[in-house]
């Protein structure tokens, strides 16, 4: 039997660059993701979103919920098991970063990823989704 799981994704574009990171999770994969996670019971996806943005950028990173701006949902299988499906929520972010991108106990490394790079192993989330969007939309070039 299937489960279905509520993930949020926001994406930082800043100067055509999309910011990736590697979580402790997704290093289990090999694979870099947006800044999110999963959605807790009681939550609703904005409220996901801006929880994960302040525990993976946080250092005083001022983060709202006017700052965030809806793009798309989908549902695919998880990469960690197929018997789970996810449903992504993938928000664009308004604001840019201000604050130093340290490494912390959630995120392993951080990286604005240009087209054409190919050492990242990106997730399916932003290979399959997200970038033909973004690039449609002449925000990462």
């Amino acid at each position: 039997m299937e489960k279905l799981k509520k993930v949020v994704g926001v994406a930082f574009i800043e100067n055509g660059k999309l910011l990736i990171v590697k979580s402790q999770r997704s290093s289990q994969t090999n694979s870099w993701t947006l800044v999110g996670g999963g959605v807790e019971q009681g939550e609703t996806e904005i409220i996901a979103a801006l929880r994960e943005v302040n525990e993976e950028i946080g250092r005083g990173f001022e983060f709202c919920e006017e700052d965030l701006f809806p793009v798309m949902c989908f549902k695919e299988a998880a990469a960690s098991d197929s018997d789970i499906i996810i449903e992504m929520n993938i928000f664009l972010s308004k604001k840019k970063i201000h604050v130093s991108l340290i490494p912390n106990d959630e995120i392993l490394n951080y990286h604005w990823y240009s087209i054409g790079e190919t050492e990242y192993n990106l997730s399916s989330s932003i290979r399959d989704y997200f970038l033909p969007y973004a690039i449609q939309k002449g925000l990462i070039y």
